[in-house]
């Protein structure tokens, strides 16, 4: 059976899992609602918020209206050859699936740079296929290195842009990234979100041993700013007896040596990589979530931050201004200012009541403009009105 490719249709089964090289024309013996060919990230094989964000969207209540079939074309964990293959096994499906089976809509999940290549390959053959073409654009970086690509790849993107019919982007920030460099006029903003439910906690009742706790979540050298949080506690004004920091994401492990260096590692957990109900725990626990990051576009470790009711401190990148009120719901700083940093988390380290009040504004905001339901409503929008 295969590994890559799944199914999410409706008649009372959430997943299937479907071998389409046996049947290539009968993946569904029922007739279902608009079937949608996702092609994206794989789903137990690399980390992050877009990989989180498709799982949400593949069994969500969408999955009542569209009939998902799912192909897997990029995977972190894999090696340089098994990510070849993953690839290739995946144009193969995706063509045979265009040839034997009845597809409305081509929905493809690019990220930024080689993913922004490797996927768009979906979108032209969508359009060889006379499909129509819905692309979601989660990368927010795309000006730090667009500039840079040889003439052809300039030009490669912005066909890719221009061949899809709809392109969604996470935040304004990241749409006007875009239209910079394309003048396609079909670019929709449908901010990100999460299943805000998964978060409910009370902020009053996190763990009453006296420290105050500290969360980082985000992929080590992927500019997430983790050395720069390192360098702030190490400065931080405050008696560090009652502050526990945890560190999570993949790599987090191999921050020890810095930290030792620093003389801070007797009060960091460097947790590493770690499942979503562990996940949810960690941000249970904890008093306060930073990421000094360098570029986003709509970071869903901030939005579950919020969801939990943390006061959140992050940078002025990509669309998070666009989620935090400063001084409200939140305290963002310039991207690479590590003295600003350490006063901010100083402030909260020693202000209990602040730090209660601007999480559970952070709370409501989350729940009023970051939860699935909203965002299910305005993604079925753009695939209706996309569906062939």
């Amino acid at each position: 059976m295969s590994k890559n490719l799944y199914q999410f249709r409706i008649g009372g089964q959430n997943k299937v899992s479907a071998d389409t090289s046996k049947a290539p024309g009968k993946i569904s013996a029922v007739k279902a609602e608009p079937r949608i060919l996702t092609v994206g990230m794989h789903l137990t094989k690399t980390r992050g918020g877009i990989t989180t964000l498709i799982a949400e969207i593949l069994k969500s209540p969408l999955k009542n209206e569209f009939e998902f079939v799912y192909i897997e074309s990029q995977a972190e964990d894999f090696g340089g050859f098994r990510k070849l293959l993953l690839a290739m096994q995946a144009v193969f499906k995706f063509i045979r699936i265009c040839l034997f089976t009845r597809i409305d809509t081509v929905y493809v999940h690019l990220g930024s740079n080689a993913s922004l290549y490797r996927e768009s390959v979906f979108i032209f053959l969508a359009k060889i296929f006379r499909k129509k073409v819905v692309a979601h654009f989660h990368a927010g970086d795309i000006d730090n290195y667009y500039p840079f690509q040889s003439r052809i790849g300039r030009q490669y993107i912005r066909a890719a842009i221009r061949a899809s019919d709809i392109i969604i982007a996470v935040s304004n920030e990241s749409a006007r990234q875009l239209r910079e460099i394309t003048d396609a006029p079909h670019i929709a903003v449908v901010p990100n979100a999460i299943d805000v439910s998964a978060f409910n906690h009370s902020p009053e009742k996190r763990c009453d041993d006296g420290a105050v706790r500290l969360l980082f979540v985000g992929a080590v050298g992927k500019l997430k700013g983790e050395r720069d949080l390192l360098k702030a506690l190490a400065i931080l004004r405050v008696d560090k007896s009652n502050l526990k920091v945890s560190l999570l994401g993949y790599g987090a492990e191999n921050l020890q040596s810095y930290c030792e260096q620093l003389k801070i590692e007797n009060y960091i957990e460097f947790a590493g990589a770690v499942s979503m109900d562990e996940r949810i725990g960690y941000f249970h626990a904890a008093d306060i979530f930073v990421l000094p990051t360098y570029a986003e576009a709509m970071p869903m470790s901030v939005i579950e931050a919020m969801a939990a009711g943390l006061p959140v401190i992050s940078t002025t990148v990509g669309g998070i201004p666009e989620m935090i009120a400063d001084g409200t719901d939140g305290f963002l700083i310039a991207p690479g200012d590590v003295n600003a940093l350490a006063e901010k988390i100083s402030f909260l380290i020693e202000n209990e009541n602040v730090r209660l009040e601007v999480g559970k504004r952070a709370r409501k905001k989350a729940v009023e403009q970051m939860d699935f339901r909203q965002y299910a409503d305005k993604l079925r929008v753009h695939l209706l009105n996309h569906h062939k």
